[in-house]
């Protein structure tokens, strides 16, 4: 087996989980992402303790298939997950973990991709991409794993929004929360002021 063979199970994750390598390297708790390009530069195999970072994160995935490539990338057992659901606004996302804030019912969904909780927006700014009154789904991150573009829900202080998120400059350090493509009013928020972040995995129309 050659090396490449690793770097192609693992591209295949990081393809399925919808990040980049630099983003995925974060969400699964690495420090820097330098192990996963030595591993496509063909230096390194995936060890057992990459194989248990990434499991751990995203247990539909086969630890057996990460480390051989024997049978296949999601468990056989095709799991349903369970996802807590809000009849609520998402900005109730910032009472999560409250004993006051209780589930309106349970969803039992096929495994696609990891969801942490389900709630309901009601914003008409980003209509055109989510419109009002949609289920969205979403998964807790690290606000070091957000890719730039995509939709997610920030808790902030003095406010929670579901918005695109882009970076404001080449640092890293000062983010863009933008209803619309280059939202001449996008708000400005430094990352070390952000309370929460919650990746939109999906969203289900409400007719």
């Amino acid at each position: 087996m050659t090396n490449n063979q690793y770097w192609e199970r693992l591209e295949q994750v990081i393809r399925w989980a919808n990040m980049t390598a630099n983003s995925f390297g974060r969400h699964i708790g690495l420090a820097r992402s330098e192990s996963l390009y030595q591993i496509k530069a063909g230096r390194f195999g995936i060890s057992h303790n990459l194989a248990r970072r990434i499991t751990e994160k995203f247990p539909e995935i086969s630890s057996g298939w990460l480390l051989s490539g024997e049978g296949t990338m999601l468990n056989d057992s095709n799991p349903v997950q369970t996802i807590p659901y809000y009849d609520l606004d998402i900005s109730a996302c910032r009472s999560l973990g409250s004993e006051l804030l209780r589930p309106s019912s349970m969803l039992h969904l096929p495994v696609v991709e990891q969801c942490d909780c389900a709630f309901r927006s009601f914003d008409v700014a980003i209509n055109a991409e989510i419109m009002a009154g949609s289920i969205v789904f979403l998964q807790k991150i690290d606000a070091k794993a957000i890719i730039p573009g995509r939709y997610y829900v920030i808790v902030a202080p003095n406010y929670v929004l579901l918005r695109k998120v882009r970076f404001a400059s080449e640092s890293h350090t000062e983010l863009l929360l933008e209803a619309t493509e280059n939202d001449p009013n996008a708000i400005s928020i430094a990352e070390k002021k952000i309370e929460s972040v919650y990746r939109v995995v999906a969203n289900l129309k409400i007719y």
